[in-house]
């Protein structure tokens, strides 16, 4: 009979995404997650699997309950220009108080190289973003609010460049630098909207 678990997984990832956050991935020894989770190896091993296993499930877990929630709004089917805008004055902001950056693009630059799962994630990650922007351009375009041959996908393109461009800054602590290029972007997106 398999003996019950004392603690709630769900709680112990959250804090392994918090460690591997801060720290990233190489950064973070066993130990430190031994520390940090308050469980021990065999608990840690038979829950998760081993060191790297548990970083895959951290990198997911931050991406279904941190980013799919903020790209919530731009999903709806009633998402429109304004919604698009503040998400990325929101986004902006975030980044004055989000120090460590983004989760998964710290573990892109640091693993995607050498870690295909790293890498996949990644791509998972971009492809959300994109499908909510999309949805909020299409449902413009559908409107009347963007012209009809504007080129969908490649504003997408262009908006999730800018949205890591954004995270980058942001860690950097580039704040004015990201003040100013806020600017432009607000300028951009309100500018897509076609004269009435």
């Amino acid at each position: 009979m398999a003996r019950k678990k004392n603690f709630d997984p769900e709680a112990i990832l959250l804090l392994a995404v918090e460690l591997f956050w801060q720290k990233g991935y190489a950064n973070t020894s066993l130990n430190d997650l031994v520390e940090h989770l308050g469980i021990n190896r065999f608990s840690l091993y038979s829950t998760f699997g081993d060191k790297k296993n548990l970083y895959h499930q951290a990198l997911n877990y931050y991406i279904d309950h941190f980013s799919v929630p903020a790209l919530a709004k731009l999903c709806a089917e009633d998402s429109e220009l304004d919604d698009l805008l503040n998400y990325f004055s929101y986004f902006a902001k975030l980044q004055h108080t989000q120090t460590s950056g983004c989760f998964v693009q710290n573990a892109i630059l640091e693993l995607s190289l050498i870690d295909d799962t790293v890498s996949e994630t990644g791509n998972r990650l971009y492809s959300l973003i994109l499908k909510a922007i999309n949805n909020v351009l299409l449902n413009a375009q559908r409107r009347g609010q963007i012209a009809k041959d504007e080129n969908i996908a490649q504003i997408s393109h262009f908006l999730l460049l800018q949205i890591q461009g954004i995270r980058v800054l942001g860690k950097a602590k580039q704040y004015g630098v990201l003040e100013d290029a806020m600017q432009i972007i607000t300028l951009y997106i309100t500018r897509l909207e076609v004269a009435k």
